[in-house]
């Protein structure tokens, strides 16, 4: 599908115009790109679930009579070049929200809503305040975890071929901390950063495959190169996996036994929590990519152990359960 085509290609482009070492104008730029590619993505599941129809993605508006009075009958409203006129991003989020099966949450709405509002706020200030910097940052990295997942669950768009995590984590967002907190920043920049927390605050908290924002902190530990902890990237559309403190529940690993199950109830026609889900989990409780074990007393680890999973384990189960609406779409057929 040609828009599925041109929105990877706006994603891409936000990316590489973040990654720029020099890029003036960075998170406005990447903002406008963002929200590009996110519309055109949700046009293409709108057009999907119309059978491929464009008039669904078109504006209409009352047609009038002879005598210039609006009649009952619509037409497509028309652009001042005279092409169709389509409906607008929030028009499309709220379609595809309302959808039965796969749809976005209101999570990845407000985080959309963020990119809005970094672009419209564009002429108001100048990204130049560390703690402003630091909010884009996390609001950029979240837009293109819900992108990826959604391209990858809707069309099976791949981006293995591709490095798209690479957005900075920046020496600036830590080194320059203490110097924002110490000036008073914008009355803008107060402004915008008062909002996206009263809205981050507003969200229910709970399993989603959606985020807000991701937190991003960035610690430099000088150590002896023997004592260094090893990093490893592993597949490309999974988390980063690095060493941490007992005591702590590392990144990623955000869904509890229960929130697991309640996906899977949600995702599957057919599951069951019975001897063959059982027999599905021991090796997913094996995986340290997906697993992670966290005793009740970490100190003096007893206590007994809770487990948390990586959103990814969710994947495993999809040879084994028939997921809901799957006849709706074969991704095997998609063309990209």
């Amino acid at each position: 599908m040609l828009l599925v085509s041109k929105s990877r290609a706006a994603c891409l482009s936000a990316i590489e115009t973040y990654n720029r070492a020099s890029s003036l104008y960075r998170e406005e730029t990447f903002a406008i790109l963002m929200i590009n590619a996110w519309e055109l993505l949700l046009k293409a599941r709108i057009m999907r679930e119309n059978g491929g129809k464009v008039s669904s993605l078109h504006e209409f508006k009352p047609r009038k009579r002879k005598d210039g009075s609006p009649s009952k009958f619509r037409e497509v409203k028309l652009t001042r070049s005279g092409a169709p006129m389509t409906i607008g991003l929030e028009r499309c989020c709220n379609l595809v929200a309302s959808f039965p099966q796969d749809k976005i949450d209101k999570h990845c709405i407000a985080n959309i809503e963020a990119l809005l509002e970094i672009r419209d706020s564009a002429t108001h200030f100048i990204a130049t305040d560390a703690l402003l910097r630091k909010a884009l940052t996390e609001i950029s990295l979240a837009s293109v975890k819900n992108y990826v997942t959604a391209a990858q669950k809707w069309f099976s768009v791949s981006f293995s071929d591709l490095n798209i995590a690479s957005i900075p984590i920046s020496f600036d967002l830590d080194q320059r901390e203490v110097e924002a907190i110490a000036k008073k920043s914008p009355d803008a920049v107060v402004k915008f950063l008062a909002h996206m927390q009263k809205v981050d605050a507003s969200l229910v908290k709970g399993p989603s495959d959606f985020n807000f924002t991701v937190r991003v902190d960035f610690d430099l530990i000088k150590k002896k190169d023997g004592a260094a902890l090893q990093a490893s990237i592993v597949r490309s559309d999974a988390d980063i996996t690095v060493a941490i403190e007992g005591d702590k529940v590392p990144p990623g690993f955000s869904w509890t036994y229960d929130d697991l199950v309640a996906k899977l109830k949600e995702r599957y026609d057919d599951f069951k929590q019975n001897t063959k889900f059982h027999n599905l989990m021991k090796p997913i409780k094996l995986d340290k990519k997906l697993h992670y074990e966290r005793y009740l007393d970490p100190e003096r680890k007893k206590g007994g152990k809770k487990s948390f999973f990586n959103p990814n384990a969710i994947k495993e189960f999809d040879a084994h359960y028939q997921r809901k609406g799957a006849t709706l779409f074969d991704p095997e057929n998609a063309i990209i």
